[in-house]
């Protein structure tokens, strides 16, 4: 192997390192080139002192083949650990009977073998399968894409952590993650779970508050307001008013079309990566998640919304890492499921509760909900002080995949509607983490009782 391509395989095998260590809870200690009989264990997973998975990294800049998957199989296998789990990482482009094989394992494992996959597996022994757990992460060969990966996986790993950072904040400590020490295996020892979630844990405090970016300010307006002139808060500011009659949604419209796309447009022609902004959004609630949508955690733009309050104005939601302090969490209540209906109404209650105004719209809608999730503060209840500031709002939005977890697969395939009376900035932040909510609608309701006094759909989106 050459220099170029064993530096390559060096770093890759870091990411993989970090993506194993961030997106499985089942060890409390990890291994980096693990002392083994014939050396082919890149990273090695322990529980209870026992290796339970082996792993293996594999790269290319040309394509995987067939006969290569299969051999590196069988030697990870045969390299004797102990373990009874095994993965291979592969880091590149795969053939099309490659990606037969691959599948071809899996239905052997799910004992779903077809005419197509018994085919693929002929001259390989199955037997070696057999009370083993096999796996395949197949990844790009692409630095950039990967960074975004172990970026995305971190977000996850810190909001599980009850902490909530910047973009830029994960994407420091993702980078640093692949190069240095916190992953090691110094001496052959490894690092434990506990050192792991210390570590990182200083890592994330050790950001916070570091910097305070200039920001830009931009702004979406869909009403007037009294209290906030954007054209001379924000340098760029996009108005929709005209698609809305005060705050009803005019006639012959439609919310993905002659809203959606103008708000993309706009949002991505006035932000980048090289600077830091401020969002004012006098808005309708949709409006607001829409955007954050847009800009999810995976575009990466430095981007914080400006909330008005009750307590002290108009002020920046950033997110703000404060160690040990503890904000109050939702209260869910979930009904479900119903039999032969698969759709679910997700409830948020933070400025207002809405359940009863949900419930009467789903019942003369007729909407096939089976499952019903209903969340509201657990101190406060729902009042306009319920979410405290942009951190406690981005740790409620984030926790919003808890609420939904309990969905089965037909619910996950089937619709999600989203019924929220809470700040905008809060439903930025929900946007930003929206994207794995599968098929979902949101939802207006008239709270002025000046026309339907109930609620009408805005955004749909498919995936």
């Amino acid at each position: 192997m050459g220099g170029k391509e064993a530096l390559r395989g060096f770093i890759y095998q870091g990411f993989a390192t970090v993506l194993e260590a961030l997106c499985h809870e089942g060890w409390d200690r990890i291994y980096i080139e693990l002392d083994s009989k014939n050396d082919k264990v890149d990273i090695a997973l322990e529980a209870n002192l026992v290796i339970v998975k082996s792993i293996q990294v594999k790269s290319t800049i040309n394509t995987f083949n067939k006969s290569a998957i299969k051999k590196w199989l069988i030697d990870l296998i045969y390299d004797n650990v102990g373990a009874t789990s095994f993965e291979l990482y592969l880091i590149g482009q795969c053939d099309e009977a490659t990606r037969t094989f691959i599948n071809s394992i899996d239905k052997l494992q799910h004992g779903q073998l077809d005419t197509k996959a018994q085919d693929s597996l002929k001259g390989f022994d199955v037997n070696i399968v057999k009370g083993r757990e096999i796996t395949f992460s197949h990844l790009p060969c692409d630095t950039e894409a990967l960074q975004k990966i172990v970026i995305a996986s971190l977000f996850k790993y810190i909001s599980l952590r009850h902490y909530a950072s910047s973009y830029e904040q994960v994407r420091f400590i993702a980078l640093a993650m692949e190069s240095d020490q916190l992953i090691s295996s110094t001496h052959g020892k490894g690092v434990s779970r506990k050192e792991f979630d210390e570590e990182l844990d200083k890592r994330v405090i050790l950001l916070a508050d570091q910097y305070i970016p200039e920001r830009i300010s931009i702004g979406i307006v869909s009403f007037s307001s009294s209290e906030i002139k954007l054209e001379e808060e924000a340098e760029s500011c996009l108005s929709l008013t005209d698609n809305f009659k005060d705050r009803e949604f005019k006639e012959n419209l439609d919310w993905n079309r002659d809203i959606y796309e103008k708000l993309e447009s706009f949002l991505r022609t006035n932000t980048d990566k090289k600077h830091a902004y401020q969002l004012f959004l006098v808005t309708h609630c949709s409006i607001a998640f829409a955007a954050g949508r847009i800009l999810n955690s995976k575009v990466g733009i430095n981007i914080f919304p400006v909330q008005k309050t009750s307590a002290h104005g108009t002020v920046l939601w950033n997110v703000k890492l404060a160690p040990g302090r503890k904000y109050p969490n939702w209260k869910i209540s979930d009904s479900g499921p119903v039999e032969n209906k698969y759709d679910t109404a997700l409830i948020l209650n933070v400025t207002r509760n809405i359940r009863n105004y949900v419930i009467n719209y789903v019942e003369e809608s007729h909407i096939p909900i089976g499952r019903l999730i209903d969340c509201t503060l657990e101190e406060n209840g729902a009042t306009n002080f319920s979410v405290q500031d942009g951190t406690h709002a981005a740790l409620l939005a984030n926790s919003i995949y808890e609420a939904i977890g309990g969905r089965n697969l037909a619910e996950r395939r089937a619709v999600l509607h989203i019924f929220a009376s809470a700040p905008n900035a809060l439903m930025f932040f929900l946007g930003q983490n929206s994207m794995g909510f599968g098929k979902c609608i949101l939802y207006e309701y008239d709270f002025e009782q000046r026309n339907s006094c109930t609620y009408s759909p805005s955004f749909y989106f498919t995936n």
